[in-house]
């Protein structure tokens, strides 16, 4: 293969030291932000300094989540059904929370997660998965023209003899589509192939270019913050002479070589300018055009601002709070609802089904108290209604409460508070018939 010579060249660098040595150096890590447009969504996700950190606050409170499976009829968890298994224990170099926390970072990254259930050989049912692995979703190479077909039998087995290709570049590994599944971030099925879809992070390139070349901007300004230039004078100028004279001299000698200490020019009393070449970094206004891409990225990952800003504008705590308990509500647990019914396909056994929640997480215990207050406020209703005598099936309906529940009776209850009335009627009247 031969090389592009101008390609390298271009990547040279030439530095030469005060000591005559020539250095080199190749940049061997072409794809940096100005080649902006070679680099992949998986790659700026990883190494963008407010996308990075934004994705990773989304990832890991994702990969909190209580995933079960669990009976329908009594609720209790199938602790040796074989999914339970493989997300406890995912693959030889993940937990459950890394395989959560990858599989929400590559959904966002690359509008879809691919998951490979790997089995043993000559294996192909679900039940026989021993382990599972998050692929690159950019490395899989599709059957030439490969187009999705209109089925009306929603069954998985009606594409199980198609094949992928990942990793055509290197591994080469062929894996059926019934061994793999998708976690889709971006709605799919709008492609001739509907499992594909696109990333959220297309329609932010620019806005994430912007932000890299303003923080690039701004270091340059602060390495060149300091300098100053020295041009021929007027008659306002002021003289060169003495010690500058000197030290201007000496910049133009030779330190090296054949020419060591040699002049090789004069500097004349000539009138200089002198002239600061600092700038006012604030007058650019490079960090409010980075607050201002900072937050349409959080925008898009639908973070509050009351959660991650780059304004620094103080919040209460009761304002994070309310927040947090809204975005994992709001946020977290759709998409968590999403990723349990892709699981929930996977089960033969009509009878059981995937549950998950975030009510364990310390954030959401807040919300307990006003659930609690609203299960008193239903009882004191509830009791308030029966003691104005109506109807049990009503008054079910009208609090939200199952028909089936069955309530105690009210009158065996008033009768005995009667009974218990009276008798304290009477044993009053003995104790004043024998006081007086």
């Amino acid at each position: 293969m031969a090389w592009d010579i101008w390609d390298r060249l271009k990547s040279l660098t030439w530095t030469r030291d005060r000591s005559g040595k020539n250095t080199y150096i190749l940049n061997q890590n072409s794809l940096n932000w100005a080649d902006y447009s070679k680099r992949k969504n998986l790659e700026i996700s990883q190494d963008h300094p407010i996308l990075t950190p934004a994705m990773l606050f989304v990832s890991k409170l994702f990969g909190q989540a209580d995933i079960k499976v669990v009976s329908k009829s009594t609720g209790k968890e199938e602790a040796n059904h074989w999914l339970t298994k493989v997300l406890k224990n995912p693959n030889t170099y993940q937990t459950q929370n890394d395989f959560l926390e990858s599989l929400q970072f590559m959904m966002i990254a690359q509008g879809k997660s691919v998951v490979y259930l790997k089995k043993a050989t000559g294996f192909k049912k679900n039940e026989d998965t021993d382990s599972i692995y998050i692929l690159d979703s950019d490395k899989i190479k599709w059957p030439e023209n490969y187009k999705s077909s209109f089925l009306r039998d929603p069954n998985r087995n009606a594409v199980s003899n198609d094949k992928i290709i990942y990793d055509p570049e290197g591994e080469k590994l062929e894996i059926y589509l019934r061994d793999l599944i998708f976690f889709n971030d971006m709605p799919n099925c709008l492609e001739k192939n509907f499992l594909e879809t696109r990333s959220r992070l297309d329609g932010l390139r620019q806005t994430l270019m912007n932000t890299q070349d303003s923080l690039i901007a701004k270091n340059i300004i602060l390495k060149t913050n300091g300098k100053e230039i020295i041009s021929s004078g007027t008659n306002e100028s002021l003289p060169l002479m003495g010690d500058d004279k000197k030290a201007a001299e000496n910049l133009l000698q030779d330190s090296y070589g054949l020419g060591w200490h040699r002049k090789r020019g004069i500097v004349t009393k000539a009138n200089i300018n002198w002239q600061s070449a600092h700038i006012a970094l604030r007058d650019l206004g490079l960090d409010e055009s980075v607050k201002v891409d900072g937050n349409l990225i959080y925008t898009a990952l639908h973070i509050p601002k009351d959660i991650l800003s780059l304004e620094a504008k103080k919040t209460t705590y009761n304002n994070f709070k309310e927040s947090m308990v809204s975005y994992v509500q709001n946020e977290m647990q759709a998409t968590l609802n999403s990723v349990i019914e892709v699981f929930q396909r996977l089960l033969e056994d009509e009878g059981l089904e995937v549950i998950g929640s975030y009510e364990h997480l310390p954030i959401m215990q807040h919300i307990l108290k006003e659930r609690y207050e609203a299960h008193k406020l239903r009882g004191e209703a509830l009791k308030t209604y029966r003691d104005a005598g109506l109807p049990d099936n009503v008054i079910l309906e009208l609090l939200g409460f199952d028909k089936g529940v069955v309530l105690k009776e009210v009158q065996q209850e008033s009768s005995n508070n009667d009974n218990n009335n009276q008798n304290g009627e009477q044993q009053g009247s003995e104790n004043n018939s024998e006081g007086s």
